[in-house]
């Protein structure tokens, strides 16, 4: 798996999955895989071969979840910019039954260049929504339990492995 170029000021970063993983752990794994991966997308998208800058970019993600703003927030230090947004009514990619929540997130240059990365529809299975409700309403079975780990692990390795462009869909906006 290869690494996240940015700078930092004046300083390159090279960020690696691991690197997020060991700031987020473990709790919301499919999410850091994924969020690394959207991350990746939308700097392909915006920035081509050049490395962007911390200070350059804002997020709006459309998912309020602890994964995606914990891999957003190290690789980009947005949050503690105060340039990350949640919108969970986000018009696109309403995929969980449930709650509203998007797996649509918008990265924007200062310029005001910008690119939507969406989560494609079929990444995650109908149980992953179940298993997200049982964990809010705290009603896991301990085989449900488990099942949901190995789940978040699995959707995450395959998150990490697979063609970028069969995960998600990256639309310029600006």
């Amino acid at each position: 798996m290869n690494t996240i170029k940015i700078y930092d000021r004046e300083d390159l970063l090279e960020i690696s999955f691991e690197d997020i993983r060991k700031y987020h752990g473990t709790a919301a794994y499919m999410a850091i895989g994924v969020g690394f991966r959207v991350i990746q997308a939308a700097f392909d998208s915006l920035y081509g071969a050049e490395i962007p800058n911390r200070k350059d970019l804002s997020i709006l993600s459309g998912h309020g979840g602890p994964g995606f703003r914990d891999a957003f927030e190290f690789v980009t230090r947005a949050k503690t910019r105060g340039t990350y947004t949640v919108d969970t009514d986000y018009p696109k990619a309403q995929y969980d039954p449930y709650r509203p929540t998007a797996y649509a997130y918008v990265f924007t240059r200062e310029t005001g260049e910008a690119v939507e990365v969406i989560l494609k529809e079929n990444f995650l299975p109908a149980v992953f929504y179940e298993y997200l409700k049982k964990g809010r309403e705290d009603s896991f079975t301990p085989e449900e339990y488990i099942h949901n780990e190995q789940l978040k692990q699995e959707l995450g390795n395959r998150a990490l492995q697979m063609p970028i462009d069969e995960l998600v869909e990256v639309t310029k906006l600006k």
